[in-house]
């Protein structure tokens, strides 16, 4: 999968720093979603019609670009915005683009005391002494970009706006990560965020998502 359409991750530490706090929280499974979105001033009405990124090298019959089509619709939904079914019906176009970025290893490293015991002659002595842990924990990233441009007469026009999110999360597993993140995606998809929006996404055990801003 392409990662050419992607910047560098968005806000990377801020988001590994909000897993890793929450790691061992409940049996909530919790990921961190960040949104930039930018859009033009002028409001755009009409339905869209979602195409590859050309910078994915696939047709829009690949079979993940399809699975990530069916992924968006929901946000899109969210939002109030019309997905066409054929470019002829559309007025405006989407470029998709997708990927995984390279992932995070996190090594943490804590002292604590404790006591062990020996035995001498038969008779148990305990003596105080500093045990060492160490905890590896690598965090995985996907990413989504949608580009929005006006049709014009079969042709693509200006751009209108453009969403990039990435999810974090421990799993290593694009579409499953992507999903966790359409919730927080059909909050601010094609709107003018004003920067970069960090969410927390949690998963309970019976699947449910439940989305809410990340701690500062």
């Amino acid at each position: 999968m392409s990662a050419a359409l992607f910047r560098p991750p968005l806000g990377l530490a801020a988001l590994c720093l909000v897993l890793l706090s929450l790691a061992l929280s409940g049996c909530a499974t919790t990921y961190g979603v960040a949104i930039d979105s930018l859009a033009d001033e002028t409001p755009a009405s009409g339905s869209y019609f979602l195409i590859p990124d050309p910078s994915l090298g696939v047709e829009a019959d690949d079979l993940l670009f399809q699975e990530v089509c069916s992924l968006v619709r929901p946000a899109f939904a969210a939002r109030g915005m019309t997905l066409a079914d054929s470019p002829a019906q559309a007025a405006h176009e989407v470029r998709l683009s997708y990927g995984m970025g390279e992932p995070t290893t996190h090594i943490r490293t804590w002292r604590y005391p404790d006591y062990e015991t020996f035995y001498w002659y038969g008779r148990a002595f305990s003596v105080r002494v500093m045990r060492t842990e160490v905890s590896v924990q690598t965090i995985y990233h996907a990413r989504l970009a949608l580009e929005a441009r006006q049709r014009q007469k079969g042709q693509p026009g200006r751009q209108i706006w453009q969403t990039r999110m990435q999810v974090s999360g421990r799993i290593d597993d694009f579409r499953k990560l992507i999903s966790v993140g359409i919730p927080a995606l059909g909050q601010v998809l094609g709107s003018r965020t004003e920067g970069v929006c960090h969410f927390e996404v949690k998963e309970d055990r019976d699947g449910a998502l439940s989305v809410s801003p990340a701690a500062e």
